[in-house]
């Protein structure tokens, strides 16, 4: 199987997997108050998200920023995030600490190094590609360890936010802006189009946004707003008479947690637009959903940049 095929083909098992999570037990307040989450990549943004729902009680860093001043996290506990269980900065955490490790991989060197090991344990399609569905497991345990998390009616969710993502914008240089509960959301977007298409993207916070990312802007960009305040639509509109695509990203769901499962199926749908074939969204007939997915043959693009992957894996591995 290709990369792009397992993308895709992760992306659509979500749902089902998502309906069927059972959730470790929330952390106490105390727990979370001595709770540090830190990951790198797509886990560093699962971290985020537990930082963001605790209100801040919970930490998330950066797992060299643990490792170079190893006093930030005396008296604390610390959860490290990797699926993959074996990327260098996480596996020396846990062999000189005592950590939780929070993984896909139960016979790895992070796991094996671990106090304790909370698996991820969603399918997937055992492809290097870009992660999706292994992000949202990663996500959806550092939710859980902070507050309730029952994920239901996935399947529409997912729907909804593919037909969405599938008018979104392209562009060559997009910003994705997001607030406190959805600026992981934002990292975790810009991520996505630098592995699947190799393009230009920057995350962000609102208020910083306003203040720095906002000058660098130019006619033909895209900019993809996490948030739904009244300056923002008029910060989108004022952009779109210039010439700058704009979307906001407003699902409207019942639970802040439904909204992330929905910003993260957008984030994950968007970058296809760009590829051959386009994203071509979703159709609901007699029999159910049709999914007219892009042309799957190929790579996401991280694949075929090999010179780059190279260099990534000598630094992490």
């Amino acid at each position: 199987m290709g990369s792009m095929a397992a993308y895709i083909r992760d992306i659509r098992r979500q749902a089902e997997a998502a309906d069927g999570f059972e959730a470790p037990a929330v952390l106490s307040d105390a727990e979370q108050r001595k709770a540090i989450f830190t990951g790198s990549g797509d886990s560093l943004a699962a971290a985020m998200l537990a930082e963001a729902f605790s209100d801040y009680k919970a930490r998330a860093l950066d797992p060299q920023e643990i490792g170079r001043n190893p006093a930030i996290i005396q008296g604390k506990t610390a959860y490290v995030i990797s699926v993959s269980g074996r990327t260098v900065a996480n596996v020396e955490l846990a062999r000189k600490h005592d950590v939780v490790a929070i993984t896909a991989a139960a016979d790895g060197a992070l796991a094996g190094a671990a106090r304790r090991v909370i698996p991820l344990s969603f399918p997937n399609s055992d492809t290097l590609t870009a992660g999706s569905i292994s992000f949202l497991n990663s996500a959806l345990v550092c939710l859980s360890l902070v507050r309730p998390v029952a994920p239901r009616r996935t399947g529409r969710i997912l729907e909804w936010a593919r037909r969405d993502a599938a008018a979104g914008p392209t562009a060559e240089t997009t910003y994705f802006v997001g607030n406190q509960h959805t600026f992981p959301v934002a990292m975790y977007a810009a991520a996505k189009t630098y592995e699947v298409l190799g393009g230009r993207a920057h995350y962000t916070r609102t208020e910083q946004f306003a203040h720095m990312e906002l000058f660098s802007i130019r006619p033909g960009d895209a900019v993809v707003f996490f948030d739904q305040a009244a300056r923002v639509k008029n910060m989108a509109e004022a952009l779109d008479a210039m010439g700058v695509a704009c979307a906001i990203v407003d699902p409207r769901l019942p639970d802040p947690v439904s909204d992330i499962l929905y910003m993260t199926f957008y984030a994950q749908a968007l970058p296809l637009n760009g590829t051959e074939g386009g994203n071509a969204g979703v159709s609901v007939g007699r029999r159910g959903i049709s999914w007219r997915w892009p042309k799957s043959g190929g790579e996401v693009y991280f694949m075929e940049a090999d010179a780059l992957r190279g260099i990534s894996d000598a630094a992490i591995y």
